[in-house]
């Protein structure tokens, strides 16, 4: 929906946004004039908006004629800026203040697991370089920012509470935090630097290109699953009808390639037949959540699964009259329906499985990546399977091509087929 010029929304509230003209800037504590039109209705906000412009635009030529006493000018600019803004303004110029402004921007946007990785972003951020003002970030500030994170440990604030940066900084026994995580942190600052420029705070983001570049591959940042792996997971599966998304959720994603979550989360009405095919309907419907708009898929049930007894158990299932496949596993807040079951996973892969701590549950879609890449299965089937963007490709065939049949998918997935014998729950 479009809107009136400066009529912006904010968290359902309307407001009125305007820059000062150039011209006028020495006049105000601010470069723009940002006020709560005290309203959720888009008709009565217009309404408003006609008089606000009045207003302003009046303060505005009354400035320019050059005949206000300095007393005159500071009541023309205190009936439109009122002296709270103005403090709001001023505190808003130290870091600190910037960083709440820029999360009250952006959090409405975020799930509660991206508001929780922020706020510890944003804690690293004014520990290390302190509630400076953001116009005393120049480049070397910036850099020498990026020299003190590559000093520090990853997750200092739980290895080593209590300390304080300059303390950590004199230890010698600590091993650094990877790059990926300077990098994490450069990248905080930067969003709210860009964020400062845009709202012309600063005239220049210096922490544009500071990103270290990483020599590792994306593909090597979690190790594969080998197949002695794939078989003490096999071996070890629990086999406890209280706990039965502790058998069935690793074979799924064994036999799927599907994130964790979308397997935690699936509900009765997501496993369906298609054109004959039984089938797991991935969507970001009720309470689900999916990484992007590509994980919305639909991807047929491996014959394995079918043969151990999935389509069985959902039957069961679907009788008692719950409304979801693993009602053991509860909702949370951070990751979804996915938190317990990988505390538990992780238990259970470190005392059952591998020591590498590479080898996670994600490993289980390298896996099904890997060996469907092996088969010489085509990229455009993998990516619609694991639920990953194709590139230009994926523009082609949403433009002029629609979505893999089911048919086709499963017979890609009978190359998933690793000789190792499965007992039944």
């Amino acid at each position: 929906m479009s809107y009136p010029t400066h009529l912006i929304r904010r968290n359902g509230h309307y407001h009125y946004k305007i820059k000062v003209p150039v011209d006028l800037q020495q006049y105000f504590p601010c470069t723009f004039i940002n006020r709560s039109l005290k309203t959720t209705d888009l008709q009565e906000a217009k309404t408003i908006l006609v008089g606000m412009e009045y207003r302003i635009y009046r303060a505005f030529t009354l400035l320019r004629t050059g005949m206000l006493s300095d007393d005159m000018a500071k009541k023309v600019v205190s009936d439109i800026v009122p002296v709270r803004e103005k403090e709001v303004v001023a505190k808003g110029l130290l870091l600190s203040g910037v960083i709440k402004q820029y999360v009250f921007e952006k959090e409405a946007q975020w799930t509660p697991k991206t508001r929780m990785e922020m706020a510890g972003v944003f804690k690293v951020v004014l520990d290390v370089l302190g509630n400076v003002d953001v116009k005393s970030l120049n480049r070397q500030a910036l850099l020498d920012m990026r020299s003190t994170l590559m000093k520090l440990p990853s997750n200092m604030y739980k290895r080593y509470p209590g300390l304080t940066v300059g303390q950590l900084l004199e230890k010698s026994n600590i091993t650094p935090m990877s790059i990926k995580s300077v990098n994490k942190y450069m990248k905080g600052i930067g969003a709210v630097l860009r964020y400062c420029a845009k709202e012309c705070l600063i005239v220049v983001n210096y922490a544009d290109g500071l990103k270290i570049m990483e020599k590792s591959k994306p593909d090597q940042e979690r190790s594969i699953y080998d197949n002695a792996d794939m078989k003490r997971i096999f071996d070890n599966l629990p086999r406890k009808e209280k706990y039965p998304e502790r058998y069935w959720i690793p074979l799924i994603g064994s036999y799927s390639g599907m994130r964790l979550n979308e397997i935690c989360q699936l509900y009765i009405e997501d496993i369906q037949q298609i054109e004959g095919v039984w089938c797991f309907n991935i969507n970001g419907e009720k309470d689900k959540r999916l990484k992007n708009q590509t994980s919305e898929r639909i991807i047929p049930i491996h014959p394995k699964l079918i043969e151990l007894g999935l389509i069985e158990y959902w039957q069961v299932v679907k009788e008692s009259g719950v409304p979801r496949l693993w009602m053991e596993l509860t909702w949370m807040d951070v990751n979804g329906y996915s938190n317990n079951f990988g505390k538990w996973y992780q238990r259970f892969n470190r005392v059952y499985v591998t020591s590498d701590p590479k080898k996670v549950f994600h490993s289980f879609r390298h896996v099904v990546t890997d060996t469907l890449k092996q088969a010489g299965v085509q990229d455009s089937i993998i990516a619609e399977l694991v639920g990953h963007s194709q590139g230009t490709h994926s523009m082609t065939m949403s433009r002029y091509g629609k979505r893999y049949q089911p048919k086709v998918l499963l017979e890609a997935m009978g190359y998933l087929e690793y000789g190792i014998e499965i007992s039944p729950m």
